[in-house]
């Protein structure tokens, strides 16, 4: 075999692999970093103070719905996030502010489950403290569907 042949096979052998790897090709407005929940959930990876989080919203549709987050802090998880609390904030200003109290559910994963009245574009807040007290502010558009 000619080695032209054996350097296109591999490198389009690799490109296939990292394809699959981050989730396909390009990303839609459900699609983040990570890839959790079922196939109507809202994925997303943010960073503020160098502390990534996860945020899964799961179904991002009206009604109930559970959202979830890991926290990667620059030292590991052996750096702890201490709590979170958040807002979800209609995109409609008649409609009232839903406020989140997340529950710890294990080495920085939180959740909290809240019904989700009405279709459209929210703002999801996210207020993390950390071990050494530092608040960490978080925000991200979210579609919810009807």
């Amino acid at each position: 075999m000619c080695r032209t042949t054996v350097v296109r096979t591999a490198t389009t052998m690799l490109v296939i692999a990292m394809l699959a790897a981050c989730g396909g090709g390009s990303a839609g407005p459900k699609d983040g970093v990570h890839n959790k929940g079922g196939k109507d959930a809202f994925n997303v990876s943010l960073v503020a103070e160098d502390v990534i989080v996860d945020v899964t919203v799961d179904p991002a549709q009206v009604g109930d719905v559970m959202i979830h987050m890991e926290f990667a802090p620059p030292g590991g998880k052996l750096q702890q996030v201490q709590s979170v609390t958040g807002n979800l904030v209609p995109g409609d200003p008649a409609l009232s502010v839903l406020v989140l109290w997340f529950e710890k559910s294990g080495a920085n994963h939180f959740h909290d489950e809240v019904k989700v009245p009405t279709p459209g574009e929210w703002t999801l807040e996210l207020d993390a403290v950390l071990a050494d007290g530092t608040a960490v502010l978080y925000t991200t558009k979210v579609t919810i569907s009807s």
